[in-house]
């Protein structure tokens, strides 16, 4: 028999006291209970569903976690909400989100900082942190973000989760607030792989395939810069090395890669075609940018700084990045790499700074397959001073189905 359980769990005394101190959703869908009790007349299970708050959702508001549209209620649905209605999922609320979704840690939105399930003192990460913290306070069982620079991966990562982006292009992005249309792309949150596998099925993103052995590439890349180092030189290094134990743990042939050309290109010009974008987004809204919040306007600042010949060259120099995954991808089933270099910092240590060190750190790791277009999932593998920190899966192109079955084989540490 079926039931509504799921979706009136959502709404009890005890989930909402607990979304009150994580702060993961922002806005509740008055309407669920009984968009539930419709669907059980069908005989449909409903599934109980967090929804990014860059998301339209007709007749729930949706504000960007911005003051110039905090009252903003969607007269249509995004094409990915209109999807998963029809497959059975009850859309219970809307989650908190970096400003514009331009920012790796949930901080700057008009709602207040999302906090770690893990640590309330430390950031979710971002952009999605709303998405990510709410499975990871298991408030709902699945939860959808979006992706740009690593928006899905990294709170997956710090929130001990999983965080799926599929290959660039495979879902709908209609009826979502854009940052840059050259990477925006939808995807899933769940402690459990099934449930990324189950919606990635009515997708169309996974088909059962049967796996015997996996050949791991380890890009040399994934070595944090010097540079970079120094903000904990200790804890990055625990990272690596945890990364390392695990890799060797796991009895899967593997080998460490060199990748030239994304060295050259990736670090360089993904900021090019981000922020040059995001700004052509916003400049509309030039006269009223006083009103971001200042890390988001510094970064639409950023993106005045480039010339029509920048972007151009880092959107030829794509092609050349996507052309040498292919290319070792022939030799290697997937690549892994750390998906954070950190565990969560605190909330103290990121405010005011958000746009500063600590987001060129905690998206190291996952600009590459941004910028390559790839398949990517963030698995919660490590604990390092006992947080959580995510290993990443990159796969090839339209492979999604191979990289979430490889997914599902490895081990986590949850």
């Amino acid at each position: 028999m079926v039931s509504i359980s799921s979706i009136e769990k959502v709404f009890s005394k005890d989930i909402q006291e607990l979304n009150k101190k994580v702060n993961a959703f922002v806005t509740f869908n008055e309407n669920a209970i009984n968009e539930a009790e419709e669907m059980t007349k069908n005989g449909i299970e409903p599934i109980p569903v967090g929804i990014k708050d860059i998301i339209f959702t007709k007749g729930i508001r949706t504000t960007m976690g911005s003051k110039i549209y905090q009252d903003f209620i969607p007269k249509q649905d995004a094409f990915i909400v209109k999807k998963i209605k029809k497959l059975g999922y009850v859309i219970v609320g809307k989650t908190n989100t970096h400003e514009f979704a331009s920012g790796i840690t949930t901080t700057s939105t008009i709602f207040g900082p999302t906090k770690n399930p893990h640590d309330y003192s430390r950031i979710a990460g971002g952009s999605s942190g709303g998405s990510a913290a709410a499975v990871a306070a298991s408030i709902v069982p699945i939860s959808i973000g979006t992706d740009t620079a690593g928006s899905i991966r990294v709170p997956a990562s710090l929130c001990g989760v999983y965080g799926f982006k599929p290959t660039y292009g495979k879902i709908n992005v209609n009826g979502v607030f854009p940052l840059a249309k050259s990477f925006d792309t939808l995807g899933f949150f769940s402690k459990d792989i099934n449930q990324i596998i189950n919606i990635s099925i009515k997708f169309g993103l996974y088909k059962n395939i049967d796996i015997k052995k996996i050949r791991i590439g380890i890009p040399k890349w994934y070595k944090v810069p010097e540079e970079l180092r120094n903000y904990n030189s200790e804890l990055i290094e625990k990272v690596e090395n945890k990364f390392l134990d695990y890799i060797a743990k796991l009895g899967y042939d593997y080998s460490f890669i060199d990748m030239p050309i994304a060295q050259k290109y990736v670090w360089k010009y993904f900021p090019v075609i981000r922020y040059s974008e995001a700004t052509s987004v916003h400049i509309v809204n030039k006269d009223r940018w006083d009103q971001y919040f200042p890390d988001v306007r510094r970064l639409l600042e950023k993106g005045l700084e480039y010339r029509a010949t920048d972007y151009l060259e880092a959107l030829n120099h794509k092609r050349e990045v996507k052309q040498e995954l292919k290319k070792i991808l022939k030799k290697f089933d997937v690549l892994l790499t750390p998906t954070t270099p950190l565990p969560a910092p605190t909330i103290d240590e990121v405010l005011g700074k958000e746009d500063g060190i600590i987001r060129t750190l905690l998206t190291h790791e996952t600009v590459y397959s941004a910028y390559a277009e790839a398949p990517t999932i963030s698995i919660p593998a490590l604990k390092v001073e006992n947080l959580p920190v995510g290993i990443q899966l990159i796969g090839n192109y339209n492979e999604d189905s191979k990289l979430l079955t490889i997914a599902s084989m490895l081990p986590i540490s949850l």
